[in-house]
């Protein structure tokens, strides 16, 4: 199961410290928020240990002191594992009678597959000792609560990380006056940026024809890791229509709209740089730093974590927007943005009560906006916005200025002075993510879901390479979920979908 070992979003922030096993503890920094502990709970006495991908960061180890002295509860020792070894590292531990970890952070891809287990711990009764979880969860924004936190009526996981696709441009390249003259006189209409997919090809073909010469080109997609690639095709596929399954675990990735969505994916690496092909993600990366591309679908941390590499002009020269769509007949257009990959926090059912206890206040006080607004604002956490008031003005703000929970006299984090210079380009950033969050749609989440990733997105390589058409790609991607579906067995593939239906349905796509 280890198909994401390659993952790279992050990893260049990380040091050698961050290795397995560390127990670096950060010292306390002043600005953390007081929070009575609710009546009739009792204060914890006890530091937990807890296991996590390599690619998220630090937040728990800087949060620790903070939540020691309002609860007495911290952190003793993390162990790191690669994301993509998240069911060979975290399934032996939850089946164990005595597991090595307190608590847990996972690829929310793997949601599904590690509560089919039964052996996370249920988490609604937790919630339900606390005032104010109510309005919590209603914080938690649908689009990750609906699919990554409830498994069979019940919930089993806490929002940590919100991944959201989102396009990414360079203002500048849409304001330049022999540019926009130009794009006008050639397809006659204004040179904007792209609400639709066609537009968006229009778009890249136009900067990459003007603009290759000096080395920028129209947009950069991601096609490698398979795994991962086949998300960026189904922005496009799922804004056209385009589903997994239907009801009956009948592969559909393979009808209605989907090959014309393929060619459309084709279409815009056609137009991308020399190796587009095959890009990767830490090449899209280095590219989006150097200024290289002048639009970029992708994850919507892509503008945070590059700053420090890029300079204050290409930094604040950054700007996002909701994902291109399709025209409806009514002139209406229909986005869908993937929340691909994400991050979900459980805990082991096979532990002693007192630090099942512990455990969940941690978690749960981990993602509360009391503590999360300024996590997500932190490009040393590696957390996302995933609650409401991760959005706004008030939120936006703190993405320019230091976190206060933390300082900078240790090796984990080196600085600690805000990510954006400007208020504009950070409400910008927010205001995209929260339109794209709006339309965002799940990726597989149940058992099987690596493998459904590889089968479709190894089908998609087959198609760009011009091995196969988009339906003859479309078409082997669907045979092989035939099959998957058999051996892991259609009863149980069946009753888990029904949590992607019924998520889905709850958000008012028609499933």
């Amino acid at each position: 199961m280890a198909i994401f070992n390659r993952f790279t979003r992050r990893k260049f922030l990380q040091s050698a410290a961050l290795a397995a096993g560390s127990s670096i503890m950060p010292q306390a920094f002043g600005g953390h928020h007081e929070q009575a502990v609710p009546p009739g709970k009792k204060l914890f006495d006890i530091d937990l240990t807890y296991f996590q991908d390599t690619n998220w960061n630090h937040a728990p180890l800087w949060l620790s002191p903070l939540l020691k002295q309002e609860a007495g509860v911290g952190i003793k020792s993390r162990e790191n594992y690669d994301g993509g070894e998240a069911l060979s590292k975290i399934l032996p531990q939850l089946l164990s009678r005595k597991p090595r970890f307190d608590w847990v952070q996972y690829p929310s891809l793997y949601f599904g597959a590690l509560a089919e287990t039964g052996q996370l711990e249920p988490l609604d009764d937790y919630f339900a000792r606390y005032a104010g979880t109510d309005e919590y969860l209603d914080w938690v924004m649908p689009a990750y609560r609906e699919f990554y936190t409830k498994w069979s009526g019940n919930t089993y996981g806490v929002m940590l990380d919100g991944d959201i696709h989102i396009l990414h441009y360079r203002k500048s390249f849409f304001e330049r006056a022999d540019l926009r003259d130009k794009f006008s006189r050639r397809f006659q209409r204004e040179l904007e940026v792209p609400k639709t997919w066609p537009e968006f090809v229009q778009t890249a073909q136009f900067f990459t024809e003007e603009l290759s010469k000096d080395g920028i080109y129209g947009a950069s997609m991601v096609v490698n890791p398979p795994n991962f690639g086949w998300g960026f095709w189904m922005d496009i596929a799922a804004s056209a229509g385009v589903n997994y399954f239907d009801t009956n675990m009948n592969p559909v990735i393979n009808q209605g709209n989907a090959a014309a969505a393929l060619d459309m994916y084709r279409e815009i690496i056609r137009f991308g740089p020399p190796g587009a092909e095959a890009m990767d993600i830490g090449t899209t990366i280095q590219r989006w730093q150097s200024g290289s591309d002048v639009m970029s679908v992708w994850w919507i941390d892509l503008a945070e974590f590059t700053v420090q590499q890029q300079g204050v002009e290409k930094a604040e020269d950054q700007r996002a927007a909701i994902v291109p769509g399709w025209v409806n007949d009514d002139g209406s257009v229909t986005n869908r943005a993937i929340s691909l990959w994400c991050r979900t926090a459980s805990i082991p059912k096979n532990l002693p009560q007192d630090v099942k206890d512990a455990a969940f206040y941690f978690i749960y006080r981990m993602s509360h906006p009391d503590y999360s607004n300024e996590i997500v604002a932190d490009e040393y956490c590696g957390s996302d916005p995933f609650g409401r008031s991760h959005y706004g003005d008030a939120a936006a703000r703190l993405y320019l200025q230091p976190n206060p929970q933390r300082g900078t006299d240790n090796e984990l984090w080196p600085t600690n002075s805000g990510i954006f210079k400007n208020f504009s380009t950070a409400k910008n950033h927010l205001d995209a993510g929260l339109a794209n969050i709006e339309v965002g749609y799940p990726q597989f989440f149940w058992d099987g879901a690596p493998d459904y990733a590889d089968a479709l997105g190894r089908n998609i390589s087959r198609a760009i390479s011009g091995e196969l058409s988009s339906q003859q790609a479309l078409d082997e991607a669907a045979e092989e979920w035939v099959r998957l579906v058999q051996k892991l067995g259609i009863d149980s593939q069946k009753r888990q979908y029904q949590n992607f239906v019924s998520g889905a349905r709850s958000l008012g796509y028609k499933i």
